[in-house]
């Protein structure tokens, strides 16, 4: 099961990443005009750079992309991959990946992703074939696994308790090559064969290998059996696809360079978390003016609101207690209903729930009372209404202030640069549309930097 869903969580990345057409690896040079298999050289629909975007490719990746974007064109979509390969080639040369991929202790490694990304966003063009010749071949193998050999291999380490890093040693590492997950039947040109640990270890993120390290054999069988499906999947598409090498090629080249186009916006600031490590939007944030922050103040006033004051009731009872009592209905007078206050400068409730009923009543309307609330750990219920609510300004000069209008106006340059920066290279790249494609009607808008959580390469 957990298979399944890591396989239909991937796709779905997959199909964002296409129809968002912003993604590592040794930098592949992309395919050079001169490189592209004869049997498709002139079935293209533009060149970028050292790049041609081949058509049946692009095509499918529109098929994918206008299911969120009925209306888009072909060579609308050619200008956003020719973009996505400009920008991620640009990042590999300027940053370089061991600062891009920073994180892939932690992450799935960026060739893990890219290639199973790949193959979610390929498997989507042929599903239905795809999936006939899985069920047709059954390549795995009934076999049982030795349940003793396997906590075996784990008792001599920490399990899944605090490690400082989850590499295996040099004797689980022997072990692992030797410790047979699955085995398969023969499918294309791989021969019959097994799958092991060692196989499986290096297509973990960290929750994975403290999973495997913790002695869970069910996810262990479980990543197996994923990786004979994509296994199965590559060697379909090398042979039963259709496709060139160099049109199956072309998909994964695209991916790789959206993969690093958004490690490049996230390691600027530009992925909109003020948390993040980011070294040139700190950078730009502390050389923002005093004059500057000002006017972001006086344009955004909204932002910057905060609650002054709040005064108001609240009803603690069973959960058969205020059943009875009508949502709305006041609560002044009401048995048991208790008067709450809070002003700035007053410290937090200390206890959980309490401090929980003093943000109920600043988010709740003031003057009606709230329907019964059951409390957060689930022992007993509570009802809220604010009789009245003050709300003010954060000073100009305050440190809050000044704070998140320096990040604002930070990421409201990096936004600036980062759009021109995808003219600047697609004017000196040059895109040369193919004979009978005619140009995009539309002008060429650059692309906005991707939302938070819409971005992230992982797999699962």
């Amino acid at each position: 099961m957990r298979a399944r869903a890591s396989r239909a969580a991937a796709a779905t990345v997959a199909a964002l990443a296409v129809v968002c057409g912003a993604t590592i690896m040794p930098a592949s040079r992309g395919i050079a005009a001169t490189a592209v298999d004869a049997r498709v050289s002139s079935a293209w629909i533009a060149r970028v750079g050292d790049d041609t975007i081949l058509r049946r490719p692009a095509e499918a990746l529109l098929m994918l992309a206008r299911r969120e974007q009925p209306d888009l064109t072909l060579q609308e979509l050619a200008r956003r991959l020719a973009i996505d390969l400009l920008m991620g080639d640009a990042a590999a040369r300027e940053v370089g990946d061991e600062s891009l991929f920073a994180s892939r202790r932690v992450a799935f490694s960026p060739e893990v992703d890219v290639r199973r990304q790949w193959l979610a966003t390929l498997q989507q063009v042929w599903p239905e074939r795809i999936e006939r010749d899985w069920q047709a071949a059954k390549p795995e193998l009934s076999s049982t696994v030795d349940a003793r050999a396997w906590q075996a291999l784990w008792s001599a380490g920490q399990g899944g308790g605090l490690r400082m890093n989850e590499d295996l040693d040099a004797a689980q590492r022997a072990g692992a090559a030797r410790f047979v997950l699955l085995r398969h039947r023969a499918f294309g040109r791989t021969p019959a064969g097994a799958i092991t640990l060692a196989d499986v270890w290096p297509t973990q993120n960290v929750q994975g290998r403290r999973l495997l390290l913790g002695g869970d054999l069910d996810y262990a069988r479980a990543q197996a059996r994923q990786l004979l499906r994509e296994r199965f999947v590559e060697q379909w598409l090398r042979g039963e696809s259709g496709w060139s090498g160099a049109e199956l090629d072309f998909v994964r080249r695209i991916i790789e360079a959206r993969q690093r186009k958004l490690a490049w916006e996230r390691w600027q600031g530009l992925s909109g978390d003020p948390h993040a490590e980011a070294p040139p939007r700190d950078a730009l944030a502390a050389s923002v003016s005093e004059d500057e922050i000002g006017a972001y103040y006086r344009a955004h006033l909204d932002r910057f609101q905060r609650l002054e004051s709040v005064e108001g009731l609240r009803l603690r009872c069973a959960a058969a207690a205020c059943a009875d009592q009508a949502p709305g209905a006041d609560l002044q007078g009401r048995p048991g209903a208790v008067r709450v206050s809070w002003r700035l400068g007053d410290p937090r409730p200390a206890a959980e729930v309490d401090a929980w009923v003093l943000d109920l009543l600043q988010a709740w309307p003031a003057g009606v009372a709230s329907p019964p609330i059951r409390h957060p750990d689930g022992n007993g219920w509570e009802r809220v209404q604010a009789l009245s609510v003050k709300r003010g300004r954060h000073p100009a000069d305050s440190e809050t202030v000044r704070h998140e209008a320096r990040q604002a106006v930070a990421l409201e340059k990096l936004e600036a640069r980062w759009q021109q920066r995808q003219v600047e290279l697609l004017a000196s790249a040059g895109l040369r549309w193919a004979p009978g494609v005619a140009a995009p009607a539309s002008p060429f808008e650059p692309q906005r930097p991707t939302p938070t959580g819409g971005e992230h390469g992982h797999a699962h």
